[in-house]
């Protein structure tokens, strides 16, 4: 079996804890032959191609249709690069893993509001004056750019103090996510791992400081689902994998479903020795049984 890891840059990865090399590690060491790719490397001519790195090292043009699985794991934000590397993955001929279609429908913020059931009160505009409103009604609210990650450009408001809204919404061009303020994010941001439809683990993020919780800054705790979260995992889980989406890290706060991770999720490795499990391995596991 080949496979072909497109990501970024291997070495600005923390080898110990990046979720991608993992699943590089373990699916080696499962016999599967694993090249390597930032989206740079990949082009069409003729055919959707690549020029792939092996493990040795050794770089090598390739079809994209040579491959058994591609997994797209570069990083946000999502830009008109990455756009464009998803077109290219399109036209591979191959399981992409999550689906190159998706990547480009769903933004990893707005995704969520299909399930604004299981949200807190939540807005998304550019018009300052609608912004404004919702603050009046909701008080403290928290505004996310829409191409943030990893907890960057998001800040906390509030309705008496609002002199932030024209920087952040480009002069009321651009949108931006506005939720109510949630006072248990202090306890932790829970990360929920899904594979397929299924639940593979969790992770309470507890903020060192301040309110925002992501593995950088956070101190990451064992974690169990409550009934809530399962109802929304079981929802969830259907509706992603109908669209391609396999693996998806959901971010809750108190039981309230915040975002819906389908680009690049993280924290596997940390997951994993919470729980004394393999979970690169569990993914490797069903990666193979989705392609065969």
């Amino acid at each position: 079996m080949k496979w072909l890891v497109v990501l970024d840059p291997i070495e600005g990865l923390a080898p110990k804890t990046d979720t991608s090399i993992a699943l590089i590690n373990q699916a080696r060491k499962n016999g599967i032959y694993v090249d390597t790719a930032t989206i740079e490397k990949l082009f069409f001519e003729t055919q959707a191609a690549v020029l792939a790195t092996d493990a040795a090292g050794f770089e090598e043009v390739k079809p994209l249709q040579s491959y058994n699985l591609i997994l797209m794991r570069k990083e946000p934000p999502y830009d008109m690069a990455f756009h464009y590397a998803t077109q290219i993955l399109s036209l591979s001929g191959t399981l992409v893993v999550n689906d190159p279609a998706s990547l480009r429908n769903f933004n990893e913020k707005l995704i969520a509001l299909s399930f604004h059931k299981f949200m807190t009160p939540t807005l998304v505009s550019s018009d300052i004056g609608v912004i404004e409103d919702f603050l009046e009604r909701h008080e403290s609210c928290v505004v996310k750019a829409l191409d943030s990650f990893q907890g960057k450009s998001v800040m906390k408001i509030n309705a008496a103090d609002t002199t932030s809204l024209p920087a952040l919404t480009g002069g009321g061009k651009s949108p931006v996510m506005v939720q109510k303020f949630l006072d248990r994010v202090y306890e932790g941001d829970k990360r929920v791992f899904m594979l397929g439809e299924s639940y593979l683990g969790a992770a309470m993020r507890r903020p060192k400081k301040g309110y925002h919780a992501n593995f950088a800054n956070s101190e990451a705790l064992k974690a169990d689902l409550t009934a809530r979260e399962r109802e929304i995992i079981g929802e969830l889980g259907p509706w992603l994998v109908e669209r391609g989406i396999h693996f998806v890290g959901l971010d809750l706060i108190g039981e309230h479903l915040t975002e819906i991770n389908i680009t690049c999720p993280t924290g596997i490795v940390q997951i994993s020795e919470l729980e004394g499990r393999n979970l690169a391995q569990e993914t490797i596991e069903y990666f193979i049984k989705l392609v065969k």
